[in-house]
């Protein structure tokens, strides 16, 4: 819409422009130096313009020229017998040259994705079958209250023993012998 408001101001802004003309050409004379109309810079749009253009012109053509060979050399698939004892893959099932290769190349297979899901599925419920033995478990303990517990983690006496054998020797040392 921004460039149909600018085409409708078109004749406006020609008779703005040549008064605008006249009337610097006026001061010019009067005043004995020029003057400047100071109007917004348009830098960015330009800027913004060369870019579209540069990255459609980087995009667009190669796109359109690869499709215009695809469907004028290649041509759509047709249908044949397929050979006694061939499965066709998965892209063979398209017709457009294009699609056949994006599917080839991007997409993976309908098999692949079907066994990822399974495997996901399968680690989940492994995950749900844990949860549910980690409850029960909690619950047995907290029933019978004759478990050592589900968190205890024993503790490393080597350190313990470290310390006490240092003690020991201190005090032995200091002449304090009861034992």
């Amino acid at each position: 819409m921004g460039v149909l408001s600018v085409l409708a101001r078109g004749p406006a802004l020609r008779g703005q422009l040549t008064t605008a003309r006249c009337v610097n050409f006026c001061q010019r004379r009067m005043s004995g130096h020029e003057t400047m109309i100071i109007t917004p810079s348009r830098w960015q749009w330009h800027k913004f313009k060369d870019m579209f253009h540069f990255y459609l012109m980087l995009g667009a053509i190669p796109l359109a020229l690869t499709s215009f060979f695809v469907n004028v050399k290649v041509g759509p698939a047709t249908l044949t017998q397929i050979p006694e004892g061939y499965v066709p893959k998965d892209w063979e099932y398209h017709s457009h040259p294009i699609t056949r290769f994006i599917v080839k190349y991007r997409y993976k297979n309908y098999q692949e994705m079907y066994e990822r899901k399974l495997h996901v599925l399968h680690v989940e419920d492994e995950k749900r079958q844990m949860r549910l033995l980690e409850t029960k478990i909690k619950k047995v303990i907290a029933d019978r209250e004759d478990v050592q517990g589900y968190s205890y983690r024993p503790i490393m006496t080597k350190y313990h023993r470290h310390i006490r054998e240092e003690f020991e020797s201190l005090r032995h040392a200091a002449g304090d012998h009861k034992g």
